[in-house]
């Protein structure tokens, strides 16, 4: 799903008490959250709730013909929204990730002056170029951390690759000039600059092909993934380990991949629930730990469900009225909408998985009591079938005990060397010994 016009999302680093037992640490990684208010509406407490999680960047979302809908003309409205963003986020030291939407999924956004021309015609390439100058003069202050120009385009442009190749020339045109603006204004820093992309799009073998036509002239790979079929119902929780795996392997290369978007619903329609939301991500942090060195950024979709009226304007801006797509779109937060809003279970999980990676410091109730002075430790980490665990004392008798992320125990082995872990899923376990602080152990898919 799209990011709406203007779309806060707001990055997270995070970090607790559980130690870590050979776990890959954050290396630069950023996680993502869309901003979503409950239905007390108190976007202050949202935007704060989001700090307190260690906010280091805010993404904002721009419909193309809504900040230029005509040539020499600018809404004035998106201008001063700019000029705030600039002002607030500059104060707090938060970078701003841009998305420009030429095209926003199945919705054409180019202004109606040019749309119906080519997308490397001059015309078009000069209105881009003009559109950049408008926005960089509105954020003269804050650090951006990427620009992406249309998103999810693959869903509207489908098979025509004539699109695919025009845009590759309209990207490979506006791209040193945004890069040259924001490289005089902040001191020459670097800019990356790229297009968002589905996972569908990038992994499916007759489209993926036209999306590296697209990205060739891009700085990063951007990709949005959400845990369902093409039903809208939800796919089993590890699928996403597999999953991101394939977009790694079928576009290989040292560009960094950026998930402008990930997220998975609770919704009954859509065959989700809470327990199986959590299992999601627990299973996108086995996966991350698996490719931290091309995935650098994850951008969480949503802090909070949706209300129904939102949702009834997104299902009549997409075009879709099915009911399972409609419960897709008001379920993928990470806390619920009613009242003040409160958090569902993988909220706490998402804590827990960042706290033993050392993202920034939060709280993560485990249920689990204080480490003692030493902790077990584990190698390999992440692991397939067996392991060598080293205590702090050798004690007869002594047993290993893994705990799901929700604390209940899925395996208990007598304490020896080496332990085969087999029977264990791919996912993240708790383990603990007797005497010991308890760590983390990843399982890999096998």
């Amino acid at each position: 799903m799209a990011a709406m016009c203007r779309q806060l999302i707001l990055t997270t680093a995070l970090l607790a008490s559980v130690p870590l037992c050979c776990q890959p640490q954050a290396n630069g990684r950023e996680l993502g959250f869309a901003v979503s208010t409950a239905q007390d509406g108190n976007i202050v407490e949202a935007v704060a709730k989001a700090q307190a999680a260690c906010m280091s960047v805010v993404h904002i979302s721009v419909a193309w013909k809504e900040l230029r809908p005509a040539n020499g003309q600018w809404n004035a409205s998106v201008l001063g929204d700019l000029d705030l963003i600039n002002t607030f986020f500059a104060a707090l030291g938060v970078k701003v990730e841009l998305q420009v939407q030429l095209v926003n999924t199945v919705v054409s956004e180019v202004p109606g002056d040019i749309g119906a021309l080519p997308y490397n015609d001059a015309l078009v390439v000069q209105a881009m170029q003009e559109t950049m100058d408008t926005v960089f003069a509105h954020l003269p202050d804050v650090e951006l951390a990427a620009l992406n120009i249309s998103n999810e385009s693959d869903a509207y442009w489908g098979t025509d690759a004539a699109r695919y190749t025009q845009f590759a020339g309209f990207l490979a045109a506006v791209k040193p000039h945004a890069k040259a603006l924001y490289s005089a204004s902040h001191a020459g820093d670097t800019l990356s600059v790229g297009t968002t992309f589905t996972w569908g799009g990038l992994t499916n073998p007759a489209i993926a092909p036209l999306c590296q036509i697209a990205n060739a002239a891009a700085d990063h790979i951007s990709a949005t993934y959400y845990g369902i079929e093409d039903d809208f119902t939800v796919k089993p929780p590890t699928d996403v380990i597999q999953d991101l795996g394939m977009l790694d392997s079928m576009h290989p290369g040292i560009h960094p991949i950026r998930l402008a978007e990930i997220g998975y619903p609770t919704g009954a329609l859509c065959a989700g629930s809470e327990p199986l939301q959590s299992q999601f991500v627990d299973a996108v942090f086995t996966a991350w730990d698996q490719h931290l060195d091309r995935i650098n950024y994850m951008g969480w979709f949503a802090l909070t469900d949706l209300d129904s009226a939102t949702v009834a304007a997104l299902g009549t801006y997409y075009g879709l009225a099915e009911p399972v797509f409609l419960e897709y779109l008001r379920t993928l937060g990470l806390r619920t909408w009613p009242g003040g809003g409160t958090d569902k279970i993988a909220y706490n999980t998402l804590l827990c998985e960042l706290q033993v990676r050392g993202f920034c410091a939060t709280t993560c109730m485990l249920g689990i009591e204080e480490p003692a002075i030493e902790r077990v430790r584990i190698a390999p980490n992440p692991a397939h079938d067996r392991i060598r665990v080293t205590v702090s004392n050798t004690r007869r008798g002594t047993s290993v005990r893994f705990l799901a992320m929700d604390g209940r125990e899925v395996l208990q082995l007598p304490l020896a060397p080496e332990l085969d872990v087999s029977a264990l899923p791919a996912g993240s376990y708790i383990v603990l010994v007797q005497g010991d602080a308890p760590c983390l152990l990843v399982i890999a898919g096998r």
